[in-house]
């Protein structure tokens, strides 16, 4: 018999000193019994679902009152077992009902306050603390699971420092950080032989990228220009590309990547590259960060400071970084957050990638081009579907394609439209189009530069991406398709609110989104202010101001 489905979310969450009262809401009229669950870490850092994880421990929760369908608790944080704290770990709360157990989940509202609702609670002359924080973790695109977490915790007087093998859970995890920390003092030494060695002349510049494999975006850009000018006579340039964030590469490969860094007296990196968390650069050696993407919504780097994957407080590559491009003034609050670093650092001259963005013959150019090549897309009206990928990281980046209706996209379509698909290139899975739909849905996944299919897109559909950045200059409708935004808020983290800021028609369900393209409801207006507010410098000549400023 399959289990009834009986949901209990809790409604609010407050603290009176060391009381934390809790309501738990639910239509089911039996009386369930609670628990408090301490469940395996390892299992949640290898990324097991919560409902799967193994149960370490539990303890009765017990409440003081039920009214109107809500059970109320008043726990004693000092007193959760017997007299005794909760261990430190990740506790969540189960419900019984006649023998079948369900998860409590949270009201949307609640998860919100989870930051003003955490605690530290200092003692021993502010040398230990305990701290009690909230958290949740998703389970479908309905329900977000309340997370506890517990930790006592002790000062750090060498939190400059990483210690790698402690940070370890397991047994092999720490045979594989001690086998880590030997190979970064290896590089560290390999480094600093190298850098001792090789002669600093100023005339050394390095192209890089450790999520890539070729050369794109804002280095190409800035690439060019340094040979525009003829400078690449005057300096010796080289590049590195590979796709070693996530993946494991030879001792060969990282000698080479070593042996040219410690060679540099100019390096330009366009994403995360983690090895320079850990070398430190010869004073002389700038690291310039070009970024890749303008401004989405979602929060990386510091912005996730205190969330599960944060970067640690030392150690981090975005802190090595002695110039950082921005597209505009507005941005380097916005990028200070998530490198870490003062606003000095800053160039807010704009991206070198949208130099020409708007040349008319360009455009011509590359439309001959496509069409030439993608002879059935001429004449049809396009909406390229572009959103981010889902997960933790590119390990385990996904989407859930269940989102589409493939009929209805295809009825929307008709004989004049075409529905272009291009994923995040973390998303390894390709999206299954039923072969009688492959003449109005196409995927373009594989596509190698999205910027040049704004050319061709006549509306853009995005979720939390950076891509709408590029693509308003075109002033062409964006619209923002967003069936997890509230599960997507709260667990992944954004540093502010889509709803409020998206420029662009905010769609949270499926049918919303085809009403919006079939009504043409795009809310225009929202990307003229955008633009207005984001490119209000903008002249095209972003690459000359980089150049001039470094070199």
């Amino acid at each position: 018999m399959e289990k009834k489905e009986i949901v209990f979310k809790v409604s609010e969450l407050k603290w009176e000193r060391i009381f934390l009262h809790m309501k738990i809401r639910t239509e089911c009229m039996e009386r369930a019994n609670f628990r408090l669950e301490l469940v395996d870490r390892i299992d949640l850092d290898e990324h097991k679902h919560i409902e799967d994880a193994k149960v370490v421990k539990a303890i009765p929760l017990r409440y003081d009152e039920y009214v109107n369908k809500e059970y109320c608790f008043c726990c004693n944080i000092t007193a959760m077992k017997g007299r005794q704290f909760l261990d430190n770990g990740m506790w969540r709360i189960t419900a019984t009902v006649n023998g079948e157990k369900y998860l409590c989940y949270t009201d949307h509202d609640v998860a919100y306050q989870f930051e003003e609702n955490s605690r530290i609670f200092r003692y021993g002359r502010d040398k230990y603390a305990y701290t009690v924080s909230f958290s949740c973790a998703t389970v479908d695109e309905r329900y977000l699971v309340l997370l506890l977490k517990s930790c006592f915790m002790i000062q750090n007087e060498g939190w400059k420092k990483r210690h790698y093998v402690q940070e370890a859970r397991t047994i092999k995890g720490k045979f594989d950080r001690i086998y880590m920390s030997a190979a970064i003092f290896s590089i560290k030494m390999f480094y600093q032989f190298w850098e001792r060695i090789l002669p600093k002349d100023g005339k050394h510049i390095l192209f890089m990228s450790e999520t890539r494999d070729a050369l794109w975006g804002n280095l190409k850009y800035i690439d060019d220009g340094l040979k525009k000018y003829g400078l690449d006579k005057k300096y010796k340039i080289e590049y590195s590309f590979r796709k070693a964030v996530g993946n494991h590469k030879s001792i060969m490969s990282w000698i080479k990547v070593i042996y040219k860094i410690a060679r540099q007296d100019y390096i330009f990196v366009d994403d995360y590259v983690p090895v320079f968390g850990f070398l430190k650069l010869n004073k002389r050696t700038k690291l310039i960060q070009v970024w890749h993407a303008g401004e989405g919504f979602k929060a990386v780097g510091y912005c996730r400071f205190g969330k599960d994957g944060s970067p640690f407080p030392t150690g981090s590559c975005h802190k090595q970084y002695d110039y950082v491009l921005t597209g505009s003034d507005g941005l380097v609050k916005v990028f200070s957050e998530v490198f870490g670093i003062e606003k000095e650092a800053f160039l807010p001259v704009g991206m070198p990638r949208l130099d020409g963005f708007l040349d008319e013959g360009v455009i011509k150019e590359f439309k001959e081009g496509f069409y030439k090549k993608y002879p059935n897309l001429k004449g049809k009206k396009i909406i390229m579907f572009a959103p981010t990928y889902r997960g933790p990281g590119q390990k385990y980046a996904y989407y859930d394609y269940s989102w589409l209706d493939m009929d209805d996209i295809s009825d929307y379509c008709g004989e004049d439209k075409i529905f272009l698909i291009k994923m995040h290139p973390f998303v390894q899975e390709a999206i299954k189009i039923p072969e009688k739909y492959k003449d109005r849905i196409v995927d373009f996944s594989s596509y190698p530069n999205i910027n040049d299919l704004y050319y061709i897109t006549d509306v853009l559909i995005t979720d939390y991406s950076s891509n709408y950045y590029e693509y308003s200059l075109l002033k062409r409708p964006v619209v923002f398709f967003t069936p997890d935004r509230e599960l997507y808020e709260l667990s992944r983290g954004v540093h502010r609110s889509v709803k409020e800021s998206a420029p662009g028609k905010v769609c949270d369900t499926f049918e919303e989104m085809m009403q919006a393209l079939r009504e043409e409801d795009y809310e225009v207006e929202k990307i003229y202010k955008f633009v207005e507010k984001n490119f209000a410098n903008y002249d095209g000549h972003a690459t000359d101001k980089v150049i001039k400023k470094l070199f």
